[in-house]
């Protein structure tokens, strides 16, 4: 798979890579650091709604997806 640009499309990664652990094709250890790295990714998107919901909340308009500014 070329770059992940979606949930979707990551989804389809770590599915790929289950795969691969049961099927021998793929090192357990690596999965396990995919995962990881994959959980930290869905902590992000986790975080980002979370802060879209307070700022809609206060009555402000929340930035699109992906467009967070980090360092205001």
């Amino acid at each position: 798979m070329g770059k992940i640009t979606t949930a979707g499309e990551l989804r389809e990664y770590l599915s790929q890579t289950i795969a691969g652990v049961g099927n021998g094709t793929i090192n357990p250890d690596k999965a396990r650091d995919i995962t990881k790295l994959a959980a930290q990714i869905n902590e992000s998107f986790y975080s980002e709604i979370k802060v879209a919901k307070v700022v809609t909340e206060l009555g402000n308009v929340a930035s699109r997806m992906g467009e967070l500014k980090i360092n205001r």
